[in-house]
């Protein structure tokens, strides 16, 4: 301690010391005589050593000659700064994404005691069209009636789902030797119509168990959350809303506690807010409210009071929280062998006991997994595309180094002839190289910011309920840091190596280099040359991926939809859960009669979704006793395929008279025809379609045959349709999808629908406005974004790697400006010398392309599940990708060489 103030007090008292100093000093190179006392300066550095923090005191002087030095070279800076922020910039925007998707914890009490419940079977998938008459595999799981992210099909596991019965939820309840809380929740499968002091719009929300709150910890924003007494037959109809639901429609959390809302016209009791940070469950979907799970049974068209408590219907998911000193794999261990044996209960016969589900435990630290799945992926591709151009960025960094490590030979030779050392030189440049990479990561900041709002807009299509927002904090920013110092030193470190092995003598007379200067200047050369090529190999791998995306993006583009996408408006109405029942049809009839009146508008249907993009409805078919298997259907209104032009090949389409009490009739797509009648005429034919539950098979009669057209989505084959009347039976009226065909844009149309459907019924509001175009691009948003991306990096990173391969090709011509000269004064042509430089400009493409050539399509394999009608060795990607390589080489080289070819050889020869 007393070592430390007195260092402090040398640097307080500075201006004093240096005083003494110099008397002292003074004093005694008088006494022993200067020539006996030796050099006074080394004396004085020796006493501030001892006296102060000689490191901290040369850092200080490092760091003002290295702001000097750039100040007085701002262009190096410059190029350099800005080079390094567009490389780290990139890297931390992906990792700001990858902290918010992939490592951030739920906003709750003590995540890490969180567990989600799963089970695993055999994949669980209908069969495909080709084994449409394969028995299907048998399994207790009789209906799944959630929709969730956790439910998928791992290739190694099987088919994975969180969504059990009622009665395995109470099982799991019952184990509070394992569990100190276990709650349920269920997503409602659709928006939902709410309406809010008479205003009616569409939301969403989550019922959940009475120990949904108290087992997450989460703490109310106003009000009281929903309790165990809440959750049970009779109880008051109670919600909970968000606290973003409360700001918009109440004005705040304050004044949301007491109100009355209706959901699907059933009215509830607002009894408090949740935390503003609060979202569920799901990262991927914050619910608008949260309802009691017992209040279900009031909201139609949900679970039905007979699949409750049914053990084959799957609809309830859980979590748990273990109790303190329970490890995941000690809860696993214990309550498996229950779960087993009540599944094992529920089955019927042998071919469901040979596949019963098998409990599985996964740590919920996180929530659901479904948008890690979603995302993960095409957050590491990104990763590895920006590591590239920080790759690109830090071997131009270190090329323009070592070409200022060029121009300061003589400075470095004065400094070492004066007594510098060489360490000291070291480090006084890695300074300056680090301090370079410190403001291009704090620059890189700034373009991360914007980076983050681009990648958001991009990655989630835009939605306002992503609640896992990307922002800079503190992790990020420190792996910014960390990765900013790392790039200073690490790339900084050989052209400071270079530097301080100067030749002084030759250095100080501006000489011609001679002996070992000559090869260390060679060794400089090939230093950058070996940059430049990395860079060059670098830049293809990142072409190609380019190509590759846009060559995807572009085959998706193209695809043949079967019918015509432009001017196309989609829209939703949801009138049954406004309180329509009896008249749904009639009501919905009338709405597309009265949208096709609106001027401007050429045709008007509706269909129970949309063709492309919202998924698709199936059933099981039959024809002539024989099962077609599950088929894709497709419930339409009149005028279907005259407004989504396409086209009836044999027959009629579905038309006005074909409504309730009219014969049951359906059309068939081509491949159906095919499938099922061969090269018979299906029109007249009858099929057999089976909607589920007890009731019996409905017949219907095929009127006609229509053009294949692509449904659900656009990298599927086409499937075999069977297109029905929306308004005959078989799936019950809920929701119904509008389609119009219009003569100008079609958003111009959308106050004209909003007012017809106002006026009909106030209480019905319009949802997911949007063009048939908008709609197909959100299918492609993962394509559009590696497209534009991979584009945009890949231009970066060739615009880089362009600058190095300038600066490497300047360094070249100046160092052979004698050599060149004398080329010309022997009778060299002008386009000679610009052909000799040139030549060297291809051999370092050249030899960055037989670098990466073979490398491009074994690492294009590892985006092969990103592409869509091609394959990673694409040929026409590879081939874009080298020619853009080379024209932008040569493009770099040219300046230098058209500089070489009027170098004047008089001049030349007199420096020589």
């Amino acid at each position: 301690m007393n070592e430390f103030f007195r260092r402090l007090t040398f640097y307080v008292r500075r201006r004093e010391f240096e005083e003494e100093l110099d008397e002292e000093m003074r004093h005694h190179a008088e006494l022993a005589g200067r020539a006996r006392f030796g050099n006074v300066t080394h004396w004085k550095e020796e006493s501030r050593a001892m006296w102060g923090w000689m490191f901290a005191e040369q850092l200080t002087q490092d760091l003002r000659y290295a702001v000097r030095a750039m100040a007085t070279n701002r262009a190096f800076t410059a190029l350099a700064v800005l080079s390094l922020a567009l490389g780290i910039g990139a890297n931390t925007a992906i990792l700001s994404f990858m902290d918010a998707i992939l490592m951030r914890s739920l906003p709750v009490q003590d995540p890490d005691s969180l567990v989600t419940l799963n089970w695993r079977s055999r994949p669980l998938l209908p069969p495909t069209a080709g084994q449409a008459k394969q028995p299907r595999a048998e399994s207790v799981v009789h209906s799944v009636m959630a929709t969730s992210a956790s439910t998928y099909n791992d290739p190694q596991k099987g088919h994975i789902s969180g969504v059990f019965p009622y009665p395995a939820f109470e099982l799991f309840q019952n184990n509070d030797a394992i569990f100190s809380s276990v709650f349920g929740y269920y997503g409602f499968p659709g928006t939902l119509n709410v309406t809010v002091k008479g205003q009616a719009d569409i939301a969403s929300g989550e019922f959940v168990s009475g120990d949904y709150f108290r087992g997450l910890g989460v703490p109310p924003a106003a009000g009281r959350l929903i309790a165990p007494g809440d959750d049970r037959a009779g109880a008051p109809a109670v919600a909970v809303v968000s606290h973003a639901f409360s700001r918009s429609r109440f004005g705040g959390p304050e004044n949301a506690a007491g109100q009355s809302i209706s959901i699907n016209n059933v009215p509830f009791t607002v009894i408090g807010v949740a935390a503003p940070e609060f979202f569920g469950v799901d990262p991927s979907e914050a619910p608008d409210f949260y309802l009691p799970v017992h209040t279900n049974v009031l909201l139609d068209n949900f679970i039905r009071p007979g699949s409750y408590l049914d053990k084959n219907t799957y609809w309830i998911e859980a979590m748990a929280r273990l109790r303190p000193g329970v490890t995941l794999a000690q809860a696993q261990a214990a309550i498996a062998p229950a779960f087993a044996q009540w599944v094992a209960g529920s089955a019927a016969n042998d071919g469901e006991r040979a596949n019963l589900p098998q409990l599985l435990l996964k740590e919920g630290t996180a929530g659901l997994d479904g948008l890690r799945r979603q995302f993960s992926k095409p957050l590491y591709v990104l990763m590895t595309l920006v590591g590239l151009i920080l790759a690109i960025a830090c071997a131009n960094l270190a090329n323009l180094l070592l070409a200022r490590a060029t121009a300061r030979r003589r400075e470095m030779a004065v400094r070492l002839s004066i007594g510098a050392g060489r360490f000291r030189i070291v480090r006084q440049l890695l300074t300056e190289s680090v301090l370079l990479a410190a403001l291009g990561g704090a620059l890189g900041i700034l373009f991360a910011r914007w980076g983050i709002q681009f990648l958001t807009l991009l990655l989630t299509n835009g939605p306002q309920k992503f609640t896992l927002r990307a922002d800079l904090n503190w992790r990020v920013l420190a792996m910014t840091a960390a990765l900013s110092l790392a790039t200073g030193v690490l790339f900084g470190l050989a052209p400071a190596l270079q530097s301080t092995r100067t030749d002084v003598m030759p250095a100080l007379k501006q000489a011609r280099a001679e002996g070992p200067q000559v090869r260390r200047a060679f060794l400089r050369i090939g230093l950058s040359r070996v940059l430049i090529v990395s860079q060059v190999a670098i830049s293809l791998l990142m072409l190609v991926a380019a190509g590759l995306f846009v060559r995807t993006l572009s085959n998706l583009q193209s695809v043949d939809l079967g019918f015509n996408r432009e001017k196309l408006l989609l829209f939703q109405v949801n009138a049954r859960q406004a309180g329509h029942n009896a008249d749904l049809a009639a009501f919905y009839s009338n709405l597309q009669k009265q949208f096709g009146a609106i001027p401007g508008v050429r045709a008007a249907t509706l269909s129970g979704i949309a063709l492309v993009g919202s998924g698709s409805m199936s059933t099981m078919v039959g024809v002539g006793g024989v099962s077609q298997g599950i088929t894709p259907i497709l419930s339409v209104g009149p005028s279907f395929f005259t407004t989504m032009q396409i086209p009836i090949l044999l027959g009629r389409a579905i038309e006005e008279r074909d409504r309730p009490g009219a014969p049951v009739v359906a059309v068939v797509n081509e491949l159906f025809a095919r499938s099922a009648f061969g090269n018979e005429s299906p029109v007249g034919r009858h099929i057999a379609m089976r909607f589920g539950g007890p009731l019996p098979p409905i017949d219907l009669e095929i009127v006609g045959v229509c053009k294949n057209a692509r449904y659900q989505g656009l990298k599927q084959d086409k499937p075999p349709v069977v297109y029905i009347a929306y308004n005959q039976g078989g799936f019950p009226l809920n929701q119904m999808t509008y389609e119009l065909r219009t003569a100008g844009n079609p958003l111009n149309y959308v106050s004209a629908v909003r007012e017809i459907v106002r006026q009909a019924d106030s209480r019905v509001p319009v949802a997911n406005v949007r063009t048939q175009d908008a709609q197909i691009d959100t299918l492609m948003i993962q394509e559009i974004v590696f497209a534009r991306l991979c584009t945009a990096l890949a231009i970066l990173g060739l615009l880089i790697a362009g600058v190095g391969l300038y600066g490497t090709m300047s360094y070249t011509v100046e160092r052979r400006t004698n050599e060149i000269g004398i080329r010309m004064a022997l009778g060299a042509e002008r386009r000679g010398v610009i052909r000799m430089i040139l030549r060297d400009v291809l051999a370092m493409v050249l030899a960055g392309l037989g670098l990466g050539l073979p490398v491009a399509p074994a690492t294009s394999k590892f985006i092969g599940s990103f592409l869509f009608g091609m394959k990673p060795n694409d040929p026409l990607a590879i081939g874009a990708a080298v020619a853009a390589l080379i024209a932008a080489a040569l493009l770099a080289g040219y300046a230098p060489a058209r500089r070489a070819s009027r170098i004047d050889p008089m001049t030349a020869l007199r420096n020589e």
